[in-house]
């Protein structure tokens, strides 16, 4: 692997190094990019989730680290990172006070010190800086205590908790639509039995069927990628690879209804469009412009409420946004309030998207075995269906256990 360009050579130092001068070296190392076709034929790039998040942390913390003084590489050291970690560990004391409205978690906190972490790895690897001021206990200590990675303490939708949601969202979805098909009350409440269902049986990640708001390649399923004849769901996987996920014939009612309501002009639309009225009103202010439409006519159409500005977008052709992921964890929330779902036992107390996935995969560990669990939940690697699951083949391998080692009668 060649030095970077720009950057001294092996054993040269230049005494007063800007502390982001390695920063896009080290992007460039790390981007994983993948080509495809722009619609016309044009070859583009895309970096994955990784970058993306490198791109925004690393120059996050370089600026919090200038603000204190500290703005070259020679300078830094490891009370520097041990001040850092303990901002992060005020950010974390700050949510757990404060609820959801301040702060971030310690599983973020420890992703921030990762990132920036591996930044300063390449720095030290590329001998801008003798050891890396991060990797040392001084500074970690500072850091709050890691979360639990034991599989048994994290979210698995249970089959009672998925089936007291779909039955509140059945008897929702059915009054709302009752009372007025063409509310925004029906509309939400269909969409959001739609979501549910495909997120608690099919096994697929909530930012392979969601918008997710950091990455532009993840725009949410289409109708173009629902295939409910058989019964498959076309997704952008963790992979960054097209995937096949398996819809299963239990959310095929909920999302034929759906369709039939909501009624897209076309298979380009989200299957779950955001009923945010202001971002649904940004979405047509941008296409209409771009469409020519004079200024009157648009403070019209984007004066209309939900239900009939959803109107405007299947009447002239527009593409309303998709449900972003941040929009369905915030949707899961309400709902389990509403339905009253027992989540006593899980620290989030509320059914989770991922959750929703894990349950899927256990349904299917339980029912057909591991290998059908991998499949389901498209594991390239086994060992990480392994480490999902591990808690289960804990028990049951202490059952094979008791019986191996049971005093004969």
């Amino acid at each position: 692997m060649a030095p970077p360009a720009d950057g001294p050579q092996p054993g040269e130092t230049t005494g007063d190094t800007p502390l982001d001068e390695p920063l896009p070296n080290f992007l460039d190392a790390k981007a994983k990019t993948i080509e495809e076709k722009d619609p016309d034929g044009n070859a583009t790039q895309r970096s994955g989730n990784y970058v993306q998040a490198l791109e925004r942390v690393v120059p996050d913390w370089i600026e919090w680290m200038d603000r204190r003084g500290v703005a070259t590489l020679e300078k830094l050291d490891s009370r520097h990172l041990a001040r850092y970690a303990g901002h992060l560990a005020r950010r974390v004391n700050a949510r757990r006070a404060n609820g959801d409205t301040e702060g971030i978690t310690a599983a973020t906190a420890w992703n921030y010190y990762s990132l920036v972490s591996a930044y300063l790895h390449y720095c030290q690897q590329w001998e801008y800086i003798a050891e890396n001021p991060a990797d040392t206990d001084r500074a970690k200590d500072e850091m709050p205590d890691r979360p639990t990675t034991d599989s048994g303490q994290q979210q698995f939708w249970s089959q009672q908790q998925r089936e007291t949601i779909v039955s509140h969202l059945d008897e929702r979805a059915h009054d709302a639509i009752d009372a007025d098909p063409q509310s925004r009350e029906a509309l939400t409440a269909a969409r959001d039995r739609a979501l549910v269902y495909v997120i608690g049986f099919s096994g697929a990640r909530g930012a392979e069927v969601l918008a997710a708001s950091r990455d532009d390649r993840r725009t949410g399923i289409t109708w173009a990628d629902v295939d409910t004849d058989q019964e498959i769901l076309t997704v952008l996987g963790k992979s960054q690879k097209i995937e096949k996920a398996p819809l299963t014939d239990r959310p095929v009612g909920a999302l034929t209804r759906w369709q039939s309501l909501l009624d897209p002009p076309d298979d380009v639309w989200p299957v779950f469009p955001s009923f945010h009225l202001a971002s649904l009103r940004d979405a047509a202010r941008n296409q209409l412009r771009d469409c020519g439409v004079d200024h009157e006519t648009i403070n019209e159409i984007t004066s209309l409420g939900t239900a009939e500005l959803v109107d405007s977008f299947r009447e002239r052709g527009l593409t309303p946004p998709a449900l972003t992921t941040e929009g369905g964890r915030y949707t899961l929330k309400k709902l389990s309030q509403e339905a009253a779902v027992d989540c006593s036992n899980d620290s989030k107390g509320y059914l989770t998207l991922h959750g929703a996935r894990r349950g899927v995969g256990e349904a299917y560990y339980d029912e057909a075995g591991f290998s059908d669990a991998q499949r389901v939940l498209r594991h390239e690697d086994p060992s990480t269906t392994s480490k999902m699951y591990a808690h289960k083949e804990a028990s049951e391998l202490s059952d094979v256990g008791s019986d191996i080692f049971s005093p004969e009668e």
